[in-house]
């Protein structure tokens, strides 16, 4: 699996992945989730691709691990182009982890399971 890193407005930089990484989207409140694809990813922003419920919610929580401790994004929706949602993150820092430590060990799972 490779990243490619783009540099976007203010220096942000942003990793878009060749082969999207496998995520969830949950409701605030828990009672919905469903998944989808990570497309990109800044420290403020992503873009996923998920379908049905997941484009109505104006607030959703975006969980990048499905192993471990969950590595999560609350997050606000800022657009909807058909399955693509582009989303913009909450600045609280509590519970998260850095968003490169988080990719680096997404990456390296799915290296793992690619392997065996």
């Amino acid at each position: 699996m490779t990243m490619k890193t783009n540099q976007i407005e203010k220096n942000q930089r942003r990793v878009e992945f060749d082969r999207p990484l496998g995520v969830r989207v949950m409701s605030i409140d828990g009672t919905w989730c469903g998944d989808g694809f990570l497309i990109d990813i800044s420290d403020t922003e992503a873009q996923i691709e998920a379908t049905g419920q997941a484009a109505e919610l104006a607030e959703f929580f975006l969980v990048l691990t499905s192993f471990g401790s969950p590595v999560f994004r609350r997050c606000r929706r800022r657009w909807v182009r058909g399955a693509r949602i582009g989303v913009g993150f909450h600045k609280s820092q509590i519970g998260m982890k850095s968003l490169e430590k988080s990719l680096e060990e997404e990456v390296q799972q799915e290296e793992e399971r690619m392997a065996a």
